[in-house]
C-alpha cells in the first residue's frame, strides 16, 4: 500500500489550545458511570479481541523516542496511564483496559465525539485542561499530551519526575495511524495497534476496489469558518482515498486555506463535502451566489462524519464519502 501525501485541529483532537474547531470543557473531578451501550460501528469485527488483553512484560524495559525526539525509558508497561487529549483517548481506550487509564477528557464522554463512551470508568479523573494538580492526583506512570498541550504544564509535571511522551503530528490519514501505532507502542500492545491498523487498510482496499477505474469527480472541502483544505491534511487524504479529486491541492493549496464564494465559483466543484452537518449543507445549497457552481446546481452538497476522527477510525470518513461520490459502485 502506498503511504499517503503528507493548520492542525488542535482544539478538536485534543481538547485544549486555540483553534478552529468547536469544543467545550468540562468540571476537572467529575466522576462517571457510564451505561452507553457500545459504539456500534467498531472496526473491528465481534470476534476479535472479544475482551482487552493486559500487556504482559515482554519487550519491557523498552525506550521510546516522542515526537520531539526525547528518549523515555519505561521500565515496565505502564500501568496508570494519563490522557492529556482526546485522540489519546480513544486511541488508548481501543486498545487497553480502561484499569489502565486513569485520566481522560471530558470530551471522551460526549458520543458526538468519541469513540469510547462505553469504556469510561467511574475511577477516571476528567480533564477540563492540563494541569499539575491533576497528574499529582492520579500519580501516573506516563502522561499523554500534544505539542501545543500548555507547556508550562507540561514542563512542571517533568520537573516533578513524571514521564511525559509529546504527540506532534496530526494532520493526515497516515498521522492518525501512525498515533495508533506509537500507543500501542508506549503500553505494549503492539498486536492490538497493527490490528487496529491493519483493519482500516483490510476496509480501504475493499473501497478501492470497487471505485477502480470510476471516474474521479472534481470535490472541494469547505466549513463554516471559509476554509478548504490542501495537500498535507486529512481531508484531503480522505477526498483522495474516497475516489475523488481535491480542487484544492490541484489549485495548489497545502494545509488550510480561507477561500471566497468567488473562489468557489472559479474552481467550479462537481461536489463539495464538509464536516459542518446539514444546516451548513442547506445554507451552501440555498447560497443565491453559488447557484450556478455544479456541485450546488446538482445537489451534491454533503456533510461526512469522522474527517477530523485522527486515528483509525477514519476510514468511516472515507467510505462514507466513496458512497456519496460512486454510489452506484456500492
Amino acid at each position: 500500500m502506498s503511504h499517503l501525501e503528507n493548520h492542525s485541529l488542535a482544539s478538536r483532537w485534543t481538547g485544549f489550545g486555540a483553534g478552529r474547531a468547536k469544543w467545550r470543557m468540562a468540571p476537572a473531578w467529575l466522576a462517571l458511570l457510564v451505561l452507553i451501550a457500545a459504539f456500534g460501528g467498531s472496526l473491528l469485527p465481534p470476534a476479535v479481541f472479544p475482551h482487552a488483553l493486559a500487556a504482559d512484560a515482554g519487550g519491557f524495559p523498552r525506550v521510546v523516542v516522542d515526537g520531539l525526539g526525547k528518549e523515555i525509558l519505561l521500565e515496565a508497561p505502564p500501568q496508570r496511564i494519563f490522557s492529556a487529549g482526546l485522540v489519546f483517548d480513544n486511541i488508548l481506550l481501543s486498545l487497553v483496559p480502561p484499569e489502565r487509564v486513569v485520566a481522560v477528557t471530558r470530551f471522551a464522554a460526549d458520543p458526538k465525539d468519541s469513540y469510547v463512551v462505553d469504556k469510561l470508568r467511574d475511577h477516571m479523573v476528567i480533564v477540563d485542561a492540563l494541569n499539575a494538580e491533576l497528574v499529582v492526583a492520579t500519580q501516573p506512570d506516563i502522561v499523554l499530551v500534544a505539542s501545543w498541550s500548555n507547556q508550562d504544564e507540561v514542563r512542571q509535571i517533568e520537573a516533578l519526575g513524571y514521564k511525559v511522551y509529546t504527540f506532534t503530528s496530526f494532520s493526515t490519514v497516515e498521522d492518525g495511524l501512525e498515533t495508533v501505532r506509537r500507543i500501542g507502542e508506549i503500553t505494549g500492545f503492539e498486536a492490538e495497534a497493527e490490528a487496529l491498523i491493519a483493519e482500516f487498510w483490510r476496509r480501504y482496499e475493499k473501497v478501492a476496489q470497487r471505485i477502480q477505474g470510476r471516474e474521479r469527480p472534481a470535490v472541494l472541502s469547505w466549513d463554516g469558518w471559509s476554509t478548504t483544505t490542501g495537500l498535507g491534511t486529512a481531508m484531503h487524504d480522505i477526498i483522495e482515498m474516497a475516489g475523488g479529486t481535491n480542487l484544492a491541492a490541484v489549485h495548489g493549496i497545502q494545509g488550510w486555506q480561507v477561500i471566497d464564494a468567488e473562489t468557489i465559483i472559479a474552481m467550479a466543484p462537481e461536489v463539495i463535502v464538509t464536516y459542518e452537518g446539514p444546516e451548513f449543507v442547506a445554507r451552501i445549497l440555498n447560497d443565491p451566489v453559488l447557484q450556478n457552481v455544479p456541485a450546488v446546481k446538482n445537489g451534491r452538497v454533503y456533510s461526512v462524519d469522522h474527517t477530523e476522527a485522527a486515528n483509525h477510525y477514519y476510514i468511516l470518513a472515507i467510505e462514507e464519502l466513496a458512497k456519496y461520490l460512486h454510489p452506484e459502485a456500492f
